[in-house]
């Protein structure tokens, strides 16, 4: 399982799909080149494990790694998603692996403070330990600072006030849609076709989250405050 982990890395993000995957590699690429310290960028990898309930399968693919012993931090990224204890389930799946024998993965207990062990590990939740919600959320958000995100947000709680049945998880993809749409209407651009090819990793590339730098966004903070943990020397 060596190709597991690439050459050269010590330290591993863990991330659930290609939307993390593109949000947390922009991210750094962001610090990388924005940061007045020193980033071990060149040490750092991501790699899916494919939804939550697949992270116990990844976890001990990790652990067979004949490379896993110069792995020294792990950061493991978790949606809160709806009616469950995210931080709790990832706690879980590092204890079902650990029960199948060294090398033993440190359990972190609380969101954000990594352990003290070799390697460490910690959890962000997002959008919050505190709030259900996923990814998506925590990027609209950033985004709140524009004057059209809460005429999207106005127009989903509409839906529901006239007994429109929204699944939450749908909610949050489909807001992130409805406000990329809208901002392609207010440059004029035909979105006759658009609805299939908008999705959330086109966010970074609009206008207000290059103009407003979305990357130094508050809402990110915590964010970015467990990529610079990964990758500090």
């Amino acid at each position: 399982m060596a190709e597991l982990i690439p050459d050269g890395k010590t330290r591993l993000l863990l991330v659930e799909g290609d939307d993390d995957e593109i949000f947390f590699r922009n991210f750094v690429d962001h610090l990388a080149a924005s940061s007045d310290t020193r980033l071990l960028v060149s040490e750092f990898a991501i790699i899916q494990y494919g939804g939550r309930n697949q992270l116990t399968l990844r976890l001990r693919d990790l652990k067979k790694a004949d490379n896993f012993e110069h792995i020294t931090h792990i950061g493991i990224v978790r949606d809160s998603d709806y009616n469950t204890d995210a931080l709790r389930s990832v706690q879980d799946r590092i204890r079902t692996v650990n029960k199948e024998g060294p090398p033993i993965i440190d359990i972190p207990d609380h969101p954000q403070m990594p352990t003290i062990g070799d390697p460490r590990v910690s959890v962000l939740i997002v959008p919050s330990a505190e709030r259900e919600g996923m990814l998506d959320d925590l990027v609209m958000d950033a985004l709140a600072v524009d004057p059209i995100a809460n005429c999207v947000h106005n127009y989903f709680d509409c839906l529901e006030e006239t007994q429109v049945a929204i699944v939450p998880e749908k909610r949050s993809k489909a807001q992130i849609r409805v406000f990329l749409i809208g901002k392609n209407v207010g440059l004029g651009t035909d979105v006759s076709g658009i609805t299939d090819r908008l999705f959330l990793s086109n966010a970074y590339d609009t206008q207000v989250w290059r103009q407003e730098n979305m990357w130094e966004s508050p809402k990110l903070a915590d964010a970015k405050a467990f990529l610079r943990g990964l990758l500090k020397p």
